[in-house]
């Protein structure tokens, strides 16, 4: 049982980064062929749902909303 929920975990992170076009510092994503922090385009959400027959995940982008002001 819990080999096959980390399983499925490690599958949906790999899933999410491949969507994400960009490198997210520190350490939540890193891609060699996309070196940059991308905020125009990912500074977002990104939320999966796996369809259980085919196995295939559908991604999305999802807006982030800050309660505290960061600047």
């Amino acid at each position: 049982w819990e080999l096959k929920h980390r399983h499925r975990t490690s599958e949906c992170v790999v899933q999410h980064t491949l969507f994400r076009e960009e490198t997210r510092w520190p350490g939540y994503y890193y891609r060699g062929d996309k070196m940059k922090l991308d905020d125009e385009n990912w500074h977002v959400l990104t939320t999966s749902h796996r369809d259980r027959v085919t196995g295939e995940y559908k991604m999305e982008k999802q807006p982030l909303y800050h309660l505290i002001d960061e600047k």
